[in-house]
Order: structure tokens, then sequence, then C-alpha cells
């Protein structure tokens, strides 16, 4: 492999792992907004920061480790910015379902890991749902890879 090539990669690879992160940090934050304005009335701005700053956290190292094997991996074929919407609104829907099913299990505050299960399993079906849709579009054509 050349030399070329293998910067292009890199190069690729980057973009796709900073993009992933930044999609799950917007996610994490939209999931953290919907618990707070589920659960509680009144906040104090300390926690409110608090837990916007875990949201994003989370949802950014969730999206790097997760989202960025599955666009390499599966969605090659799928153009960026569809891949984005599709898998933060997916991610989002994912963690308040995940929030609001908790909420029958996790007395008397809701689990982070039924939300973060949940957004997991958005991703996941949102990551299926555009495999199938675009292997099967390019199904006939030679179209060359991301990398």
């Amino acid at each position: 492999m050349t030399s070329m090539r293998l910067l292009r990669r890199v190069q690729i690879g980057a973009v796709v792992i900073g993009g992933a992160a930044i999609v799950g940090a917007a996610a994490g934050v939209i999931v953290a907004s919907a618990l707070l304005t589920m659960r509680f009335g009144h906040i104090r701005p300390s926690f409110l920061a608090e837990i916007w700053t875990l949201g994003w956290q989370t949802g950014a190292a969730a999206g790097a480790l997760l989202g960025a094997p599955l666009t390499l991996v599966l969605l090659r074929r799928v153009p960026l910015g569809r891949l984005a919407a599709h898998v933060f609104l997916a991610a989002a829907a994912g963690g308040v379902t995940g929030y609001a099913l908790s909420l029958s299990f996790a007395q008397p505050r809701p689990s982070v890991s039924l939300m973060l299960l949940g957004s997991c399993v958005g991703v996941g079906v949102a990551a299926i749902r555009l495999w199938g849709r675009f292997r099967e579009s390019h199904a006939g054509h030679a179209m060359p890879s991301a990398g």
C-alpha cells in the first residue's frame, strides 16, 4: 500500500470518527434535555450543566466507539448527511424510549444503562435499515468504496 493511500485512509477514518463523535454528542445532549424536561420542573443551573456535560460526553464516546465501525464497515455506500441524520434521530429517540422504559423498572430515578441501551438499539435499527436500502439500490452498480 502506498503512503498516499494509507494517508487517505487515515484521513477518512479521522473524519468519520470525529463526525460520529459530534453526532453522538448532539444526541446525548438531546436525551439529557428530554430527561430533564420530563423529570424535573425546576432545575438549578449547575445541575443542568452537569447533566448536559454527562450527556455530550457519553454521546460522543458512544458515537466514536459505535458509529465509526458501523460507518466504515456496514454503511460505506450511504451518503454521510443521510447517515448522520438517521443515526442522530434514532439515537435520540432510542435514548428517550430507554428513559421512559426505565421509569417503570428503576425507581426513584431513571437508569442510565437503559437509556444507553435504547440509544444503541435505535442506532442499530437505523443502521440495518440504511444498509438494506443502499445495498439493494447499488447492487447492480460497481461503486468504489470509501477507502
